[in-house]
Formats: C-alpha cells, structure tokens, sequence
C-alpha cells in the first residue's frame, strides 16, 4: 500500500473525498468541519477555483491542510491552469477565471499562486491521482497506465486533467465530452471523479454510478457546487482488503 493510504489508516478514521468546490467556501468550510468532527482525512477531487467569488479564501484554507497533513489534493483542469499560469505559461483565461482573477485581485495574487503551487507540489498528498488499493481518485477521468506502475504518458496526464473529449466544443460552451474510458476501467476496480455535472447528459442532483461489462465501476461526483448545485463528499472507510465508500454526505 502506498504512503498516502498509510498515512490516512495510520491517522485518520477514514476520508472524505469530495468533488469540485468552484470557490464556494461556505459549502467547503461546512465539509471541512465535517470531516473534523468525523476524524476524517479531507480529499479534494481538484478544481477549488473559478466560477464564486471566495477562491482566495478556499486555495488558502486548502493548502493549509495540505501543509499540516489533514488534507490531500487531487489536481484539477482549473488548478492545473492556474499552476501553469503561475510557472510563466501564456494561459488563456476563460471568463470563469477572469472571475477568479478579479476576485482575488492584484494585491492577493502573489499569495494566491504561491500557495496553489505549494499545495499542487507537496509531494505523497498532492497529485494527478492518488490509488488506494482499488479505488482511484482522479479528477476528471481514468487511463489504463494508473493501474500501472511509473510514470503516466501526455494521454493519461490529459484525460485525468479534462477529460475523454471529441475536440469539439458542443452547445452549451465546453469541450464536448466521450465515456468510452468507463469501458476501460478493470474488473474489480473502481475510479472516483469530479468535474463533470453532466455526465452521459444527465444533471447530477446525487453521485452517479455506472458499470462497465467487465465490472469496473466509476463514481461521478460533482453535483454542482459553485455551479447551482452543492457539495456531496463520499465517507471512504479502511477495510481489511483496502478501503470502501460508506455513505455520502450533501453540504448545501
């Protein structure tokens, strides 16, 4: 078992693991108290910022979990762009991060970037994935090469950040989004994501289960925070062969 997973059974009750924030810090401070209360490791499935209007408050409260050990990081497109934006890339900001921008303005900025990259780069509590037995945490979707040992190709580092995407844009705006990596995920195996409300067309009001022939499973998780939705957080328990989610919890 890996570091991360030993640090969470050696420490803590359990996890709470849940989906995209979007800068809503008054449903991240209710989760947070939750897993609190809980004794549970708090596990962000990424994309903290973009679209409310306290990302500044929600990168800071975040990264100092990261740095005290009671909260991990799984990095999303939104942090990713933010990351990279910080290193000196030429980001073009959507107006959901011109949002952000604006919000936490030219005198918190510096402060900003160098906490998010300070969080992004711990190392064992931050990254791309994070596997716990057979369970996967991944932002947006899976690749075969997680399962495996190494380092993971552009591919994989795409999809876990945005997606299986068609490279087109559809109706509503956004990258018009493919399911066939559900198909891809191994008999036994299940992968835990965020970042898309509407997976398979269907809003998301609970998590979203599916199957694939083979029997692995995905559980899409965002069901809206920041977007008109709310916050839901899966209660992941250590059990003899791993760990296992138990129950969710709506933070509205």
């Amino acid at each position: 078992m890996n570091s991360l997973a030993n640090h969470v059974k050696d420490n803590f009750k359990g996890m709470l693991v849940f989906g995209d924030v979007h800068s809503d810090f008054a449903s991240y401070i209710k989760a947070s108290k939750y897993a609190d209360v809980n004794g549970l490791f708090f596990m962000s499935l990424g994309d903290l910022v973009d679209r409310g209007n306290q990302p500044f408050e929600v990168v800071q409260a975040h990264s100092a979990r990261v740095a005290n050990g009671t909260g991990g990081f799984t990095v999303g497109n939104h942090d990713n762009k933010f990351y990279r934006y910080a290193n000196g890339a030429n980001v073009q900001f959507s107006r959901d991060g011109k949002g952000t921008l604006a919000h936490v303005g030219e005198d918190r900025m510096q402060e900003f970037l160098r906490m998010y990259c300070e969080m992004i780069e711990t190392p064992t509590l931050s990254g791309i994935y994070h596997k716990f037995g057979d369970m996967l945490l991944v932002h947006a979707a899976s690749h075969p090469e997680m399962w495996e040992s190494g380092v993971i190709g552009k591919t994989a580092q795409s999809r876990a950040l945005v997606g299986e995407t068609t490279g087109k844009i559809a109706d509503d705006g956004y990258p018009e989004r493919l399911y066939n990596w559900v198909d891809e995920v191994p008999m036994g195996k299940l992968v835990v994501v965020g970042h898309d409300r509407m997976p398979y067309d269907k809003l998301l009001l609970e998590p979203l289960h599916k199957t694939n022939a083979n029997g692995g499973k995905v559980i899409f998780m965002d069901t809206g925070c920041g977007k008109g939705g709310f916050l839901t957080g899966a209660v992941v328990v250590p059990i003899k062969s791993g760990f296992k989610i138990e129950q969710y919890v709506e933070f509205k």
